[in-house]
């Protein structure tokens, strides 16, 4: 088994989530301050969507608008408390408690719960569920295979060892009755020797330790798994959600690396919605669910919002053309919308506007909400490549870049600066207390003079500099930077690729076994120098340093070339700092470790970090039940539409 490469193919969701999910926040249309945006439905609540939701199975789903459709449907057994980013409520499971040494966690399930179409829930159905999320060795799988792997196996046994056990599995959740289990089904279930572990029809233990979060003992020579410290926003994730099956085995089962087409588009889940009708060219309507599970628990949990039945049907249309979406946003057609990204400098043409209400959900950047609906920005220098190899050169380029007027100009005052890995608005945010880069020509010009590039030695150099092409304010950013770097006979000329390209050029060439940003993809690169940015699959700092930090991340193998595995230069003990911040439930620790690896990035040079775009919801103000979550604020996030009614 590959960690590396597993990690890699993450990137591709979330780049997605992030983008996806930034652009459903912002809105630019025509001056409305003349229109009264009545609404013509209110029952249903419906909505313009430029973006298409690819998949209705949660398990395969890799976008936010994917992940906004299946969580109207499928529940796991925690979520987000409100607006906290620490702390979870109950959805399918009553209580749960952890073990001393941080290993086992274990989950009692609510009684009573059941599939839209009658199917019961229990401790057998979810262990059914999490293995199906490993077994279809999908996109999403990387999230459980952080910790959980297949029985009697780890994540680095022999691929031989891991087939075997997989297929073992692959059969078990193909032929056993998960409703009603057989005397030997349950024994298999309740094995101890396995990442989930029945304990009782309503009792289910998650063992950690086995995935590919290993901290390597150099002198030892051994691995060992990490009692991970985020598991709870790890399995809010809709990969950890139940799924009936009954249902999946009479429509197909579960084939390795092959999608259920059923699935796709159908659904059947134990959440508050039904799917009513779906497409991937016209849109899907959700319809509350009469027989919802939840109904009376939520009564007696009036304060739990993940609990509540659907209040109203939501329509949700797929419309590209932003003119028609303005259109529909006049003539208060639709409640609200979302457009593919625009840009936070769109937003000050929203000012002012009373027709709708323009919400900024992070006040400041110490409660930026940093998740999938959003991202932070940084230019990378791959320090595998001349001249970004030196130092000197890399504090050059840090320093003379312009972060104000990246701010202002590029984002129009919308957009905060910041200092990575870990980020913005979290608990462990820079517990080292850097201050964001300067801009410091002066600076800059020494440094670039004590370098190989000093007396213009780089200038017949020519980088292409990598930018988003959806929108003009990365375009605005690049051009800043170009000039800013000419300053210091730094020569980059800016390349706008498309977002798919974007996270191709972070993944493996399947060929060369190289990074595509190496080489020349689609016409254009190497990239060698660009801008990058990085969004949560789930709220956690750990999220973020196994992207940036972690030799095996994506921004660090293919971008900045930060401690790559493959350099010879590679240190397993940086390495370790991530997976010891990860594993330890001292909150003290966490924060120094944290601000070991910020400095250790800082001092070095490794990206220079300049953007946070501040986020912002927009809607009729005839919806009421909205409410903020660290994933953003309902309707437009990737929670839930249950609270939310119209008048």
């Amino acid at each position: 088994m590959d960690p590396k490469w597993r990690r890699v193919i993450a990137v591709g969701v979330v780049v997605v989530l992030v983008l996806a999910g930034v652009g459903l926040y912002f809105v630019v249309r025509n001056n409305l301050s003349s229109q009264n945006c009545a609404l013509k439905s209110t029952n249903p609540i419906v909505v313009d969507q430029a973006e298409v939701a690819e998949t209705a199975d949660p398990q395969t789903a890799p976008s936010t608008p994917s992940w906004g459709l299946v969580q109207q449907i499928y529940q796991t057994l925690v979520m987000y408390n409100g607006s906290s980013l620490t702390n979870f409520s109950g959805v399918l499971a009553k209580s749960w408690s952890v073990s001393p040494d941080g290993y086992h966690w274990n989950f009692t399930l609510n009684q009573g719960v059941h599939f839209s179409n009658g199917d019961p829930f229990n401790a057998y159905v979810m262990w059914f569920s999490l293995y199906r999320e490993l077994a279809l060795f999908g996109i999403n799988q990387y999230l459980l295979s952080e910790n959980f792997w297949f029985p009697n196996v780890n994540y680095y046994s022999t691929a031989a060892q891991v087939d075997s056990s997989a297929a073992n599995v692959t059969t078990a959740l193909n032929t056993f009755n998960f409703f009603s289990p057989t005397p030997a089904e349950v024994a298999v279930m309740s094995a101890s020797n396995q990442s989930f572990e029945v304990l009782g029809a309503y009792e289910i233990e998650l063992n950690l330790g086995t995935g590919y979060l290993q901290s390597y003992n150099a002198t030892s020579g051994v691995s060992t798994g990490v009692p991970y410290a985020y598991l709870l926003a790890e399995i809010s994730t809709p990969g950890a959600a139940a799924v009936d099956p009954a249902v999946i085995q009479a429509h197909g089962g579960v084939v390795k690396g092959s999608p259920n087409s059923w699935m796709q588009s159908n659904a059947v889940g134990t959440g508050p919605y039904l799917l009513s009708t779906y497409s991937t060219t016209t849109g899907y309507s959700l319809t509350p669910d009469p027989n919802y599970w939840g109904a009376q628990l939520a009564a007696q949990q009036p304060w739990n919002n993940n609990l509540q039945p659907a209040k109203a049907t939501i329509d949700v249309n797929y419309q590209s053309q932003s003119s028609v979406t303005i259109q529909d946003l006049k003539s208060g057609a639709v409640a609200t919308a979302s457009f593919l990204y625009l840009g936070p400098s769109s937003i000050q043409q929203l000012q002012g506007i009373g027709c709708l209400k323009v919400v900024q959900l992070d006040k400041s950047p110490a409660n930026a909400p940093f998740s999938g609906a959003n991202g932070a920005w940084w230019v990378f220098m791959n320090q595998s490549v001349y001249p970004f190899s030196n130092w000197s050169v890399r504090a050059a380029i840090t320093h003379a870049i312009d972060y104000s007027e990246i701010l202002q100009d590029a984002f129009g005052g919308y957009a905060f600066d910041w200092v990575g890995p870990a980020p913005p608005g979290h608990p462990d945010y820079n517990t080292a207390n850097l201050a964001p880069y300067p801009y410091n020509l002066t600076l800059a010009k020494q440094e670039i003079a004590n370098s190989p590039c000093a007396n213009n030695a780089c200038s017949g150099l020519d980088f292409e500099f990598e930018y988003l092409s959806t929108s003009i304010d990365w375009a605005d950013v690049a051009t800043i930077v170009q000039s800013n770097l000419a300053q210091i006979g730094i020569t980059v000329t800016p390349v706008g690729i498309t977002l798919a390209q974007f996270y191709t050029e972070q993944t493996l060439d399947p060929n060369t076994g190289k990074c595509t940003s190496a080489e020349v993809y689609e016409g254009s690169g190497p990239f060698f120098i660009g801008e990058d940015f990085y969004s949560s699959d789930y709220i956690s700092p750990d999220d973020w340093t196994q992207e940036d930090f972690l030799s095996f991340g994506s921004a660090n193998i293919c971008q900045s070339g930060f401690n790559s595995y493959a350099s010879p230069n590679y240190n397993n003990s940086l390495d370790n700092l991530v997976y010891e911040a990860a594993g330890t439930p001292n909150p003290a620790l966490a924060s120094q470790l944290y601000g070991e690896m910020e400095q250790i990035m800082y001092q070095n040079y490794t990206n220079a970090w300049f953007a946070c775009p501040y986020l912002f919801s927009v809607y009729n103000p005839a919806l009421a039940g909205l409410y903020e979550t660290p994933m953003g604020s309902t309707p437009l996030s990737t929670m839930s539409w249950n609270t939310v009614s119209a008048t």
